[in-house]
């Protein structure tokens, strides 16, 4: 009898040790534009438990507009943001101190696409163009690309801001709001299938953009090196599992943002051939060049351009990756 009773305190003891890492992780709260395949590794990492692996807890917080994104990010109120390196670069020449310390897209891949009655570029003359935001981001990228065809903004076309990302931009093209916009793939092929109009692929004009990026407010990673340094190890965990798992990761992207299986593959497929996720979580400085060079067009920066060097920090990448032993 005693010793069922001192057996059964055991077991529920090592029961309670193995609790206590899910009951103490860590919980970080990470911005994130859309829940679309651009940000799909954080979605694999907290549902195939990198993250958990690491004790940490994510909270993804949808937040449509980068604007947004960068005030909580600098108000502590999110410990990680998803963004384009433009809205990183913009507020430091503000005066803010952001920092671009992996990368989650490390280009962006987005077809052109216009209405039914929208057959080529010259027609979105006079029309409406459905943007994330008035400048930076699929914006500036949408803007050069319309330029090399011959078309100036305000002149030829107004621009309407539609949050919630490349999938928010396809509902308003479905419902008529926009004559196009810029769709990341797989949704550019839904939307073909449907009977719009391909109208251009802006990687033809610039191929290497630092898209997406995890990105933090020095002042509170700092003090937290180590919490920053796990999450990154998850965070690369979860982009190896996608090459390494293409089939699932398809069957994941549809399971979890109902994207139909023909589609998500398609997508995967896409993202990983053309290396637009990191496999190893790289920032692409020479992306960000580009970046640089965009927001120079825009009138944000000014000659001499700084290097990329000064909106990046790799020292938490380097050590993520060391621990991994890549």
């Amino acid at each position: 009898m005693i010793a069922r009773i001192v057996n059964g305190c055991l077991v529920l003891f090592f029961g309670a040790l193995v609790l206590v890492p899910a009951i103490f992780a860590q919980a970080v709260r990470v911005g994130i534009t859309s829940k679309t395949l651009f940000f799909m590794p954080y979605y694999v990492g907290q549902k195939k438990g990198f993250y958990a692996a690491e004790n940490i807890r994510i909270e993804p917080v949808l937040i449509g507009r980068s604007d947004v994104q960068l005030g909580a990010l600098l108000a502590g109120e999110l410990q990680f943001g998803s963004l384009n390196a433009d809205a990183t670069i913009v507020i430091n020449e503000k005066g803010g101190n952001l920092k671009v310390i992996a990368g989650v897209d490390n280009s962006a891949p987005y077809i052109l696409v216009g209405g039914k009655a929208y057959k080529k570029i010259d027609d979105l003359k006079g029309s409406r163009i459905g943007v994330s935001a008035l400048r930076g981001g699929a914006t500036s990228i949408l803007l050069d690309y319309l330029k090399s065809k011959g078309l100036f903004y305000p002149r030829d076309f107004a621009m309407v801001v539609i949050s919630g990302g490349t999938s928010a931009r396809l509902t308003a093209l479905e419902s008529g709001a926009i004559a196009g916009g810029v769709l990341g793939i797989p949704y550019s092929d839904i939307a073909v299938d449907q009977g719009f109009n391909r109208l251009g692929d802006t990687l033809e004009l610039i191929p290497s953009y630092q898209f997406n990026g995890v990105t933090i407010n020095p002042a509170w990673a700092e003090k937290n090196r180590a919490t920053v340094v796990r999450f990154l190890k998850a965070h690369i965990r979860s982009l190896r599992w996608i090459y390494e798992q293409p089939g699932q990761a398809a069957e994941f992207f549809t399971q979890e943002m109902g994207v139909k299986p023909p589609y998500a593959r398609r997508g995967v497929d896409y993202f990983t051939k053309n290396k637009i996720f990191p496999i190893d979580g790289a920032v692409t400085l020479e992306g960000l060049k580009m970046n640089i060079e965009v927001q120079a067009r825009d009138g944000v920066l000014k000659e001499p351009l700084p290097p990329p060097e000064k909106y990046v920090d790799l020292s938490y990448l380097k050590q993520a990756q060391k621990e991994l032993g890549l």
